[in-house]
């Protein structure tokens, strides 16, 4: 083989391989784009528009609205409006970007008393608390498991109907 033949072998297999490491990178970062999801009913601002405090009723309420996404459970009645835009990168948890969140609060009689709006800044971290439960007998390690289950199964519970 001649040298112009060699080299000419050498440039063609390190544009190819040049191609392929482009390639594979233009695909590794399209998978991680960010994915960017809506969720929720947040009412237009046409819809909130037509509100009028002190005159209204539930049903009028819901009629413009619509069901609302959650509601009161103590004290006054209010209806809750909620809708959330996250961003996903590949595998990663989802990252909260926005929150909106429409109050509409009613009298005992049901009539709209007043709206409030509240956004991702008005909330507040609730911490979880950790505890389990200790479950009563003792602990048996995986050879005491193991051991222990022997025998408890017959063949026809393993498939075997001889």
């Amino acid at each position: 083989m001649n040298r112009n033949n060699h080299t000419r072998r050498v440039h063609a297999m390190g544009r190819l391989t040049a191609g392929v490491l482009g390639a594979a990178l233009v695909l590794g970062t399209a998978g991680c784009s960010h994915d960017i999801n809506a969720h929720g009913n947040l009412p237009t601002e046409e819809a909130m528009g037509r509100l009028k405090v002190g005159e209204q009723t539930r049903a009028d309420i819901q009629t413009i609205l619509g069901t609302p996404s959650s509601t009161s459970l103590f004290g006054g009645e209010t209806w809750y409006y909620i809708s959330n835009q996250t961003a996903q990168v590949a595998f990663y948890a989802p990252e909260e970007l926005r929150r909106q969140v429409i109050a509409v609060r009613f009298d005992d009689q049901g009539v709209l008393q007043g709206v409030d709006r509240l956004s991702r800044e008005d909330g507040r971290v609730v911490e979880v608390v950790k505890r389990e439960t200790p479950t009563r007998g003792t602990e048996a390690n995986f050879f005491q498991e193991f051991l222990g289950n022997l025998g408890r199964v017959s063949a026809s519970q393993m498939g075997n109907n001889n």
